[in-house]
């Protein structure tokens, strides 16, 4: 199946984004499929610039993500990390791990997103085209609920595809694996994705992403207690300290002492190893100084 199937039957052109109108996004969107990488990085950075702006989502950021998905689902598609990167961000923006665990109600009820009609938002879109006209009463507000109401559908539009990323886990490139297990963090915890993320092995790096989204999803710690416990004693450095590090969040004080002691000597190391992608901006030293912080241990 072609992934960009249906691209040009879209109204591209009356979806707002950062710069007006998005008609260039069908473009963009074919261009990451060129044999060129200096005209697939040229499209990347523009169709980022086209549905991003400092993380803000707009009306377009949702209507990208279906496709980006199929491009990454594709093992033909070349960039398939970077692509990864990009779908993260438009279905989560900034977000740090302070949100975890995510909750959407929460996160999208500041500006009343939810009551926001098609009229509004249309005005919306009609006023920030053209910011010399009058502006209606509480535009500033109506604004503030048509950016909420963007983000929460771009987040909605990732979160819809869950099945696809749980299957990512497997995929043959490590770095969309490990990317896969840290959007997962940020989605409702099915039993076949935390099922999928307790077995995830197709790396070092995926098995060390799948740990530390096990260590944020509020899964019961009976589901998890032998996996991490077995994995203390793993091969792979990274894959001990995040297993302990998960074990500190999900099982606290009833935690394997060896799981301590891998903490503690974590802490105690001059060099500590790289984070997998999609946790790499993360500061591993910080982490563990939150789970021995979490057994009241610092």
């Amino acid at each position: 199946m072609d992934p960009l199937s249906g691209l040009h039957e879209m109204a591209w052109a009356s979806l707002r984004g950062p710069h007006h109108s998005s008609e260039d996004v069908p473009t963009q969107l074919t261009a990451l499929r060129s044999a060129d990488p200096v005209v697939r990085g040229r499209a990347l950075n523009a169709l980022d610039g086209a549905v991003l702006h400092q993380g803000t989502r707009w009306q377009v950021s949702a209507h990208v993500v279906p496709f980006l998905v199929r491009l990454i689902d594709d093992p033909g598609t070349p960039d398939r990390p970077d692509l990864t990167a990009l779908l993260r961000e438009i279905g989560l923006g900034d977000r740090r791990d302070q949100d975890l665990p995510f909750d959407p109600a929460t996160a999208f009820g500041r500006y009343g997103a939810e009551t926001v009609t098609a009229e509004q938002e249309n005005l919306v879109v009609e006023l920030m085209s053209d910011l010399e006209q009058e502006h209606v009463e509480d535009w500033t507000d109506l604004a503030n609920a048509c950016a909420e109401k963007w983000e929460a559908d771009a987040y909605r539009a990732t979160a819809a595809r869950v099945d696809v990323y749980r299957r990512w886990l497997d995929d043959d490139h490590q770095e969309v694996a490990s990317q896969a297990a840290e959007l997962l963090t940020w989605l409702t915890p099915t039993d076949p994705v935390v099922a999928a993320l307790l077995t995830a092995e197709r790396s070092d790096a995926v098995r060390a992403s799948a740990n530390l989204a096990l260590a944020h999803l509020n899964v019961s710690p009976a589901a998890v207690a032998e996996r991490l416990t077995s994995l203390l004693r793993h091969h792979s450095l990274v894959v001990r300290i995040t297993a302990a590090i998960t074990a500190a969040y999900r099982l606290g004080p009833d935690l394997p002492g060896e799981a301590l002691d891998i903490l503690i000597g974590a802490k105690e190391r001059e060099t500590l190893p790289a984070f997998p992608r999609g946790w790499h901006r993360r500061a591993q030293r910080g982490y563990v100084a939150l789970a021995l912080q979490r057994l009241g241990l610092d």
